[in-house]
């Protein structure tokens, strides 16, 4: 078990506790209760839930971790329902698309893969009764002891990850109910797993990629949502962060952007997102905050990404540029508190889901 003790004494600095500072307010929309307006939701249940949901939209289930001080990676798989499913043995309408990214302290930037493949039996499948997902290179599957297991080779990459649960789902929102917009019917089935263990093995061009073990920084964190109705029309992008803190807790919150840079709806009350630091990709020409402020009711904290390059060009199979990275938690003082992943969408251009 990761100890407080031992990651202060690996990083050196003194974690400061929670609430840090005054919180402040904001005008933008914040969620309201209205999960049993929504039509189509449905209260969760387990283990049916980790399992994949081919009568919504879109859907993910998305890991992010931390290996050591200087290595963070994520690996997601996508299913998304494209047009009608034709009575054929090629004729689902069923795509997973996987995603994996690696970053290290001294590199100039994220290494990325990607693959997209229509669903066919025995080549790209997933298990509507529990997680169970594969295609070519890919899989990943909870095991009867709650762990869940990720293999991939992809490209560059290959990772063997055992992330194991401390503790049961946590329902995001309103029980599982996560509202992204002003209309109830703009929302996601949304639980995540936070403060996982996780062991992993990673390659990079077919050589070991030397990591610290056992060390007390290693955490992850796994999401799942799945939707029919993600984002209002005049949604952009959003700006997500999950973070794992040293206390032993976890936060989650997101603030919905509209086209004209302003926020059109938050997951908190009086959250606040303030760009301390931009940087700018040379690829896309998007200008991404890459150190933020954040204010809440629970205090203010910054996040520090640990390269500024971590854009991900996935043009070739979900269509979209994005930035997402790992990131540090800091109070005010500078005292770090936490480490996590930052995601922020539609700064190239408005997200297309």
């Amino acid at each position: 078990m990761i100890t407080r003790r031992k990651l202060l004494a690996q990083t050196g600095r003194a974690a400061a506790l929670w609430p840090l500072s005054p919180m402040h307010t904001s005008d933008a929309a914040t969620q309201k209760p209205a999960a049993s307006a929504a039509v189509g939701f449905r209260p969760l249940r387990f283990p049916r839930d980790h399992g994949a949901h081919p009568n919504h939209r879109i859907e993910w289930w998305y890991l992010t971790a931390w290996l050591d001080p200087n290595t963070g990676l994520q690996a997601t798989i996508f299913r998304t329902s494209l047009g009608k499913a034709r009575p054929s043995h090629w004729g689902s309408n069923q795509w997973l698309i996987g995603h994996a990214a690696l970053i290290r302290r001294d590199w100039p930037k994220l290494i990325h893969e990607q693959t997209a493949w229509r669903c066919v039996e025995s080549v790209a499948e997933f298990s509507t009764a529990d997680l169970e997902l594969k295609l070519p290179g890919w899989r990943m599957q909870r095991a009867s002891d709650d762990r869940i297991a990720i293999d991939l080779s992809q490209g560059r990459l290959a990772m063997q990850l055992q992330c194991h649960p401390i503790a049961a789902p946590e329902l995001q929102g309103q029980r599982g109910y996560s509202q992204k917009g002003p209309e109830a019917s703009q929302f996601s089935h949304y639980y995540s797993r936070t403060q996982l263990r996780i062991d992993a093995q990673v390659e990079v061009d077919g050589k070991p990629l030397a990591i610290e073990k056992a060390s007390p920084f290693a955490v992850a964190w796994f999401d799942h949502e799945w939707s029919d109705s993600l984002l209002a029309s005049q949604a952009a992008g959003w700006d997500w962060f999950g973070l794992n803190l040293l206390d032993g807790s976890s936060w989650m919150a997101f603030r919905i952007r509209n086209r004209q840079a302003g926020d059109l709806w938050h997951s908190e009350s009086g959250l606040l997102l303030e760009t301390l630091q931009s940087w700018r990709s040379p690829s896309s020409g998007a200008r991404y905050p890459v150190v933020l402020r954040v204010q809440s009711k629970r205090g203010s904290l910054i996040l520090r990404a640990l390269v500024p390059d971590q854009e991900i060009d996935a043009r070739a199979s979900t269509g979209n540029r994005y930035w997402e990275g790992a990131v540090t938690a800091h109070s005010e003082q500078g005292e770090l508190i936490g480490r996590g992943y930052l995601e922020l969408t539609g700064y190239d251009k408005p997200m297309r889901l």
